[in-house]
């Protein structure tokens, strides 16, 4: 999951945990920096609107389509 962080000082520009912050915010989807800064007191935001279901990777893909049945063929005539 990505995240917005906020610094306590809106004009902030420069790297913070390894996240770099331009105007004061910034976003990354390290888990570990996302603790460092909610430490901190810095705002922690989650970006868009993905359930934390637990599952990781596959948030907004399709399940897969049905097959398509396989046309009928027909039989070979043989004399």
């Amino acid at each position: 999951m990505t995240y917005k962080i906020s610094t306590p000082v809106n004009e902030f520009n420069g790297q913070v945990a390894g996240v770099w912050f331009v105007n004061g915010e910034a976003e990354t989807d390290s888990e570990g920096a996302v603790a460092y800064f909610e430490r901190h007191g810095y705002t922690v935001e989650p970006v868009g609107s993905e359930p934390d279901d637990g599952n990781q990777g596959d948030g907004d893909k399709q399940p897969p389509a049905e097959p398509k049945p396989k046309p009928a063929t027909r039989a070979a005539k043989g004399g």
